[in-house]
């Protein structure tokens, strides 16, 4: 499957679409949901595109529990580098279920907690995304093939969001 036709499966019928990039910077592949939620936030301009909303979580996505509960998204999509025993840059939808506790990610607090919570509160339908990472180096330039990756997601979530808004959704 291509990365449009995941996307555009996982996002269709959304009205509001928040997109959370979690990861460091510092670390190589690690850094590819900021880079993805960054370039696509230059593309749909706050202002332009009322229904979407894009945060750069870092290494501390659930900072942004509040921005995002009072956006109230229908469809929550959260992407982050992960070690999924794939080739690299490899997308798959991850089960937040399967999301384990402090040992499973870099981040301050679990993203399975994070996602119980938005869940609940405001019900959107929460799709968790992982790119499988090659390298994850204290300050190592991202890869190749999670640069070509992050360029691929980033082409089908602008094809996906403008065709949803092209066709008056």
């Amino acid at each position: 499957m291509t990365f449009y036709e995941i996307l555009n499966g996982k996002l269709r019928g959304f009205s509001k679409l928040a997109v959370l990039g979690a990861g460091s910077t510092l670390r190589a592949d690690d850094a590819a949901g900021i880079f993805i939620v960054e370039r696509l936030g230059k593309v749909f301009k706050p202002g332009e595109y009322e229904n979407v909303r894009f945060y750069a979580g870092e290494i501390a996505p659930e900072n942004f529990s509040g921005k995002i509960k009072s956006f109230n998204p229908t469809h929550l999509l959260i992407i982050d580098a992960a070690d999924l025993g794939l080739e690299p840059g490899t997308l798959t939808e991850i089960d937040p279920v399967d999301v384990g506790g402090p040992t499973y990610c870099s981040h301050m607090l679990p993203l399975k907690v994070m996602i119980d919570y938005l869940r609940g509160e405001t019900g959107a339908e929460v799709i968790l995304l992982g790119i499988q990472y090659k390298d994850i180096g204290f300050d190592c330039p991202m890869t190749p093939e999670m640069r070509k990756s992050v360029d691929g997601i980033c082409e089908a979530l602008i094809r996906v969001i403008g065709e949803h808004f092209s066709t008056g959704n």
